[in-house]
């Protein structure tokens, strides 16, 4: 595909997303781009769209269009978006370039007049102050240590570009950016998802022997120089580090008092003194012993130390003894791209057993998450008026699935996989999380995003799987899809609401959370089963998400709150609290059938073999497994009645209700009547 046809394909996707998503297209674009930067790994965290221009002393301005804060790294990251050319491919010269460069570093540099003149009640304000008093211990900021100054555009950047000059901005070490139209179509070819990360070492010393071969990997032994390894995590960070794992380890800023010791004091026993890194590769280049280039570095195990080497070179600047470090490293080559997610989270794990990061299993591949892969490839929404047909909502396990859904695939198979996998029904694991904790009642959670609410609703999946595993069902699917349209719908609601001018996630977050809550006093519920039937809220709801979502904004705007920070006061456990002591919700306010009675839909759950139906399997072990062949060719039972021979028939610690038990009877004398 030539790069203009790819251009009118990237701008016509936008187009369509901005329609359905009723947002406009700067903020698509913004979505979309950062959303592949951070699959692609090229950018770690939350990305959050902030579109803020304001005029600053001596005829200067700022403009940013989004941000995000790798709290791994310390590392605030500044999006800007020039003016988007819907037509054609315009060069982006180096002129055009620091233009908005100077733009958006103004608005670091300048912090301080965004607050002298700045609305008070905006989100550019809050970024400001983060900014501003970033050295305040519980401050979003606090620790910050480099700023990177990013411009994504649908442009064309020339040559000279490629490689940028880092600076420093009010003693912050600054780097600089662009993602152009030549990277997006390279990412889109990409098969893995992402733009390979080729390190070359012909320049350095690693030696390197193969130790062991199968069919899926090659194992080597290496041995990589300390001020190597120490510049590699300075230049790369934690994009360094294997993205299970990065979720859950905090690096930046932590050395180890016993690695610091052996580097400063006796850094020629390092090698026999640490275990070294455990990493992984997917191409390896060595020539008469050394290794000269590595592909798609992924550090599993080792992360602490190689921080710690980075921080003695930072902080200690002891460039010559970290030449005199040698670190032991265990280095995988994956052969084969279908099994490299399992095979990397299962080194990682075994890799980790001893430490904390196993007890935190937060793999791709862990049962609960590919439970709710298969369940959203299975259950199809209802038919809605006007439609034959029903969608999937889309439950992204691993970063890239849906893309590679339709890699290489003509434009009619692309076009009849979105038909019924449509992008609006697209959903990761971040996203997951954040919905997650909204459902559980913790919009504090929620609003600090990233890896806080990715490791809570971790540590849930991990206590769920192992004392209720069965309640991962249809009906949980459901239950959390219903969920995520409430959300939706609310976030829509907002975005159109006259009085909203920022701080539309928190929100959106304290808004649900709260008529959750409430519910709950009353011994009330939502009817999520009425909204996956009906793939949308009542007008009751909506009416009063209307109220509900202005007043939850003047608490969180409140100017007797603690914390002048509106979305650091959002994050903060007393901003819940001392919502919960409001009365919001008038108790006569006609929710009609949306709401149900609590104690009317408490549903117990038996062990299969208990069950009536189980005992008939106990008579006859191969009844369902036949059954389910059976039925398979029938067309008299439909896709719901199969699922559910199916789970009992080849399912194991099978768990069901009352309900369930009469569904399999039933369909047992339906089968014997026909």
């Amino acid at each position: 595909m030539a790069i203009n046809e790819f251009h009118q394909e990237f701008i016509e996707e936008i187009e369509k997303n901005h329609v359905l998503e009723n947002a406009t297209f700067i903020e698509e674009f913004f979505k979309q781009t950062t959303n592949d930067l951070v699959e692609a790994d090229e950018v770690i965290g939350n990305p959050e769209y902030l579109h803020f221009e304001q005029s600053l002393s001596r005829n200067q301005r700022c403009q940013i269009d989004g941000y995000v804060y790798n709290e791994n790294d310390g590392i605030l990251t500044l999006f800007v978006i020039p003016k988007i050319n819907y037509n054609e491919i315009e060069s982006l010269d180096k002129t055009f370039a620091d233009r908005y460069f100077k733009l958006a570093s103004n608005f670091f540099e300048k912090a301080n007049e965004v607050l002298q003149d700045g609305e008070e009640s905006s989100e550019g304000y809050s970024l400001a102050d983060s900014i501003i008093y970033r050295d305040k211990k519980h401050n979003d900021f606090n620790g910050l240590e480099e700023l990177k100054i990013v411009i994504l555009t649908e442009r064309s950047k020339v040559s000279s570009l490629d490689t940028l000059d880092a600076t420093k901005i009010n003693d912050i070490r600054t780097s600089f950016q662009i993602y152009d139209i030549n990277f997006w179509e390279k990412l889109s070819k990409s098969k893995r998802g992402k733009v390979d990360l080729i390190l070359d070492f012909s320049n350095q010393e690693i030696s390197g022997i193969r130790t062991n071969e199968t069919s899926e990997y090659h194992s080597f032994m290496c041995s990589i120089n300390g001020i190597t390894l120490a510049k590699l995590f300075d230049k790369y960070g934690s994009r360094l580090i294997e993205g299970n794992i990065r979720s859950f380890l905090q690096t930046r800023g932590k050395v180890n008092k016993g690695i610091r010791a052996t580097i400063l004091k006796e850094p020629d026993k390092f090698f026999a003194y640490n275990n070294g890194i455990t990493a992984t590769c997917t191409d390896i280049k060595i020539s008469d012993g050394k290794v000269t280039q590595i592909s798609n570095l992924q550090i599993v195990n080792g992360g602490q130390t190689t921080a710690s080497l980075t921080n003695v070179l930072i902080n200690d600047k002891a460039e010559l003894q970290l030449t005199k470090v040698f670190v032991p490293m265990k280095l995988n080559l994956i052969l084969k791209d279908e099994i490299s997610d399992e095979l990397i989270a299962n080194i990682s794990n075994y890799a980790n057993s001893q430490n904390k990061v196993n007890e935190v299993d937060l793999a791709s591949n862990h049962p609960f998450h590919r439970e709710i892969e298969s369940l959203s490839r299975k259950i199809s929404t209802p038919l809605l008026d006007g439609y034959s047909y029903g969608t999937y909502w889309y439950y992204e396990r691993a970063a890239g699935q849906y893309s590679q859904e339709t890699y290489k695939k003509s434009k009619a198979e692309k076009k009849n996989f979105e038909k019924i996998n449509p992008k609006s029904q697209l959903f990761k694991k971040s996203d997951f999380a954040k919905y997650f904790n909204i459902y559980q009642k913790r919009p504090d959670i929620a609003s600090k995003g990233g890896v806080t609410a990715f490791r809570e609703f971790t540590q849930w999946i991990i206590d769920i799987w192992k004392k209720q595993p069965y309640l991962i069902n249809d009906v949980f699917f459901k239950t959390q899809i219903a969920n995520i349209i409430i959300f939706k719908t609310v976030d829509k609601i907002v975005k159109n609401a006259d009085w909203y001018n920022s701080y539309k996630a928190n929100i959106n977050a304290y808004t649900i959370a709260y008529l959750y809550y409430w519910l709950e006093l009353h011994n009330l519920m939502i009817d999520f089963n009425k909204i996956w039937k009906n793939q949308a809220v009542t007008l009751n709801l909506e009416y009063l998400f209307e109220d509900l979502t202005k007043n939850i904004h003047e608490h969180l705007i409140d100017e007797n709150r603690p914390v002048v920070n509106v979305t650091e006061y959002a994050k903060r456990k007393i901003c819940w609290e001392s919502l919960q002591s409001k009365d919001l919700i008038d108790e006569k306010f006609g929710f009609g059938s949306i709401v149900i009675d609590k104690r009317d839909i408490e549903v117990e759950y038996m062990k299969f073999e208990d069950t009536i139906s189980g005992m008939l399997q106990k008579d006859d072990p191969n009844l369902f497994t036949e059954l389910y062949e059976i039925l398979l060719k029938d067309e008299n039972f439909d896709k719901s009645e199969l699922d559910l021979i199916d789970k009992v028939a080849h399912g194991k610690n099978i768990y069901i209700n009352e309900q369930q038990d009469n569904q399999i009877r039933d369909i047992l004398n339906k089968y014997f009547e026909s």
